[in-house]
């Protein structure tokens, strides 16, 4: 398993529950993997014994469409750790998922300034260990724009 404290090159790693092992397996599936209630169909995150709705204690993971809105974010300018220094500045946001759970996560593949509530983003899976993939967001391409299309919009050919 891999230490906690990271590295210069991880930074911190997340300590993985047992409770938890269906989502982190989704993650290095390329999947977001949430908690479903068997009963009244809330989805819930943090990870938990009942549903905050019902109090089921009925559910499942169900595989998340892995899509999300910016509800809120910041952005820090300064590196709070040596291996944020390459990533500064860099935004933290909370994403509210259409299934219903606001994550808090960061942005990739964003200038903070570019940054806005409302923004549409799509899940990215970030491998910082052998075992360890996290949750990051990136802004959601336009339809019909490839993600190999420069920042403008235009293509290679455009």
């Amino acid at each position: 398993m891999t230490d906690p404290k990271g590295s210069p090159e991880t930074g911190y790693l997340p300590v993985q529950y047992p409770e938890e092992q269906p989502y982190w397996d989704g993650l290095r599936a390329g999947e977001l993997r949430l908690q479903k209630c068997h009963d009244c169909g809330k989805v819930r995150y943090p990870v938990g014994p009942v549903c905050s709705r019902c109090l089921s204690s009925r559910a499942a993971w169900a595989v998340m469409s892995g899509l999300g809105t910016v509800s809120t974010y910041v952005v820090f300018w300064k590196a709070w750790a040596p291996w944020l220094q390459s990533r500064a500045p860099y935004v933290v946001a909370q994403v509210e998922l259409p299934e219903g759970p606001r994550l808090t996560t960061n942005l990739l593949g964003i200038e903070p300034a570019d940054v806005r509530v409302g923004l549409d983003v799509t899940a990215v899976y970030e491998r910082r260990a052998e075992d360890i993939v996290l949750l990051q967001f990136e802004p959601r391409q336009p339809a019909g724009v490839s993600a190999a299309a420069g920042a403008d919009g235009a293509g290679a050919g455009g």
